[in-house]
C-alpha cells in the first residue's frame, strides 16, 4: 500500500424474516417519505422509479408481516404519504442497529487494519 493511502470498508446492514427486504434503500425511502409527505417526493429525491420504490416497500411489508406506509393517491394537491406507527418504530430500531452496528464495525475494523498499514 503506498504511503498515504488508508484502508477502506463496506458493509450493508438488513433486517428480514426470510427475503433480505429490508435495508438502507427501503429505510433512506422511509425517511424520505417521513421529511416530504410523499412517496413520489421520496421517489425524486432518491432518483428512483415510483413503481420501483412501490415493489420494494411492498416487498418489504410481505417479509416483515405489516405496513411501512400508508397513503392517499392523487386528487388537485397530490397524494400524501405517511409513515405508520409500527412503520416509524421499525424505521427508529433500524437506524439505533445500524449505528450501533457501524460503530462496532469502525472498532474492530481499526483493530485489524489500523491506519492503512499492511498487518499480517
Amino acid at each position: 500500500m503506498e504511503t498515504g493511502e488508508v484502508w477502506k470498508y463496506h458493509m450493508r446492514l438488513r433486517v428480514y424474516r426470510t427475503e433480505r427486504s429490508f435495508g438502507p434503500g427501503v429505510s433512506t425511502l422511509m425517511r424520505l417519505v417521513e421529511e416530504k409527505g410523499s412517496l413520489s417526493a421520496a421517489c425524486k429525491e432518491m432518483g428512483m422509479a415510483y413503481s420501483k420504490a412501490w415493489k420494494i416497500v411492498k416487498a418489504a411489508e410481505a417479509d416483515l408481516g405489516f405496513a411501512l406506509m400508508e397513503g392517499s393517491s392523487g386528487g388537485e394537491s397530490g397524494g400524501k404519504t405517511v409513515l405508520t406507527e409500527k412503520g416509524k418504530d421499525f424505521l427508529e430500531r433500524y437506524l439505533r442497529f445500524e449505528a450501533e452496528v457501524q460503530q462496532k464495525a469502525d472498532e474492530v475494523f481499526e483493530r485489524y487494519f489500523g491506519a492503512g498499514e499492511d498487518r499480517k
